[in-house]
């Protein structure tokens, strides 16, 4: 080849690189939608693109959320390409997918559609949380187990034991940030809101055996996030074997209570005293699969709003100072180190606004996985198509202006008088998939709020850090942050 044929060289491959790629896109996208239209009457699946063959449009969403750390692109290009509609069809993570991303489509899909069978649990393995976990139910099933556990989480033992043992700790593990003086917020809230959630779930409080639970549940959690490959090696192989490990201590412990009749105030206990209206009580393995998974939600999502509290309020000492204020009212009425009641939880109205604003800005999870279940199911002219998954990516509407002002500025006052337009706030789900300890996990958040603006003070180290967005949103430092006790 001459040195002067390479310009025309590259030219070609520059012109049949895309060309591929685009005749890769209509091969995949004819494999999964042919034939869809005629067998549903004339309507169509939503608009967009599978991507290419295998891998469909992963490199697009790994682009955004990891590699530019704009998320919120890749679905600002999908209504760019195929119209505002808030329904478009992808494939991700391995499968075919519908991405829904309007309040009324999120509302279907969450309400009505999982009310009467169409969809149901699309995300994590039924192995690792187990079959009889709540997050596995449908249907009457999941409205029985959801009726126990309404129940527990507002039954007054359970908030008896949540504001006796929870803020105990809290001061306890402040007092040890101060010691350290430098703290990485996203460790050491992971560790108290763990240490608490285990202590008002189960009773257990020996430091040895949290240790030991965190680090089943780290294991467990790197399996929910992985392909479900069992085999030595494999996160998700690792995954099943400390969820053995996780069921082993807890069926020990119900069978102790049981066999040596003891009582604690705890939400186990609640769950193994109540009966429903046939007088049946929760199986033990019902219990089990459920701790595991309220411990692993538990801690998770509460104690990632824990750390961004920490990094907002540092960043809006103005915000701060008005919270400093509401708490040191409240704490002016107390004892030396009286515990906070519900009477005082209910009277911090700045600090419910507080928490409301952390936990819209720092939701776990940009999307819901949903599966649909049955055949013929069509919305808004749409097919759903049996099999496929769904992603309801309820971080569009949180962060959009048309529902919020200015919806990436932290504003706590955006909350005066404010109920947001339905299925634009789905921070704790929705209507039959809606959290049942959603209180439990706000009371948290506002009792820790309490503690740390009342006695602390903290300073970010790196306030310029960047942000990573997996597999959940975090400074890129943690939240690396000097605590002291306040002046």
């Amino acid at each position: 080849m001459e040195l002067g044929d390479f310009p025309l060289v590259t030219a070609i491959i520059a012109i049949l690189i895309p060309l591929l790629l685009w005749l890769f896109s209509i091969i995949n996208d004819w494999r999964y939608c042919r034939g869809l239209e005629k067998e549903r009457d004339g309507h169509r699946v939503p608009p967009g693109s599978m991507g290419w063959p295998v891998i469909g449009e992963l490199l697009d969403f790994l682009w955004c959320f990891k590699f530019t750390r704009r998320p919120d692109d890749f679905i600002a290009k999908r209504k760019s390409r195929h119209g505002d509609s808030g329904i478009f069809r992808t494939h991700l993570f391995g499968q075919p997918s519908i991405v829904t991303c309007s309040p009324e489509m999120n509302k279907f899909v969450l309400g009505r559609g999982t009310e009467d069978g169409s969809f149901g649990p699309g995300w994590p393995s039924s192995q690792l949380l187990g079959a009889s976990s709540i997050t596995m139910k449908d249907g009457l099933s999941h409205k029985r187990l959801k009726r126990y556990f309404m129940d527990a989480f507002n039954s007054p033992r359970a908030l008896s034991s949540l504001l006796t043992n929870a803020q105990p700790t809290f001061v306890e593990f402040m007092e040890n940030w101060v010691s350290k003086g430098r703290i990485s917020a996203f460790e050491e809230t992971r560790a108290v809101t763990f240490a608490n959630i285990c202590d008002i779930l189960a009773s257990f409080k020996e430091k040895t055996l949290l240790c030991t639970m965190e680090r089943f549940y780290t294991g467990l959690m790197a399996g929910l996030r992985a392909m479900p490959l069992n085999f030595p090696g494999t996160s998700f192989h690792h995954a099943l074997k400390c969820r053995k490990k996780l069921t082993d201590i807890l069926l020990k412990e119900i069978k102790e209570r049981k066999e040596k009749s003891i009582h604690k105030t705890d939400f186990m206990q609640v769950l193994l005293d109540s009966t429903d209206e046939n007088g049946e009580y929760l199986s033990e393995q019902e219990i089990v699969d459920n701790t595991v998974s309220f411990i692993l939600g538990g801690y998770e999502s509460t104690s990632n709003v824990m750390t961004w509290a920490l990094y907002y309020l540092a960043k809006y000492p103005t915000i701060m100072q008005k919270l400093k204020d509401e708490t040191l009212s409240i704490r002016g009425k107390k004892p030396k180190n009286g515990l906070l009641s519900m009477e005082d939880l209910k009277a911090m109205k700045y600090t419910t606004k507080v928490a409301d604003e952390v936990i819209r800005l720092a939701n776990i999870s940009p999307f819901i996985f949903r599966r649909v279940l049955k055949d013929g199911i069509v919305f808004n002219g749409y097919t759903f198509p049996k099999d496929w998954r769904i992603l309801v990516w309820i971080r569009s509407n949180h962060i959009d202006s048309e529902y919020f002002d200015d919806p990436l500025t932290f504003n706590p006052n955006r909350w005066d008088n404010f109920k947001p337009k339905p299925g634009t706030h789905n921070v704790f789900g929705h209507g039959p998939r809606y959290c049942p300890g959603n209180n439990f996990a706000k009371l948290q958040v506002m009792m820790f709020l309490y503690y740390a603006s009342s006695k602390y003070r903290w300073e970010l180290i790196n306030p310029n850090a960047g942000i990573t967005f997996l597999p959940h949103p975090k400074p890129d430092d943690g939240v690396e942050i000097f605590f002291s006790h306040a002046l």
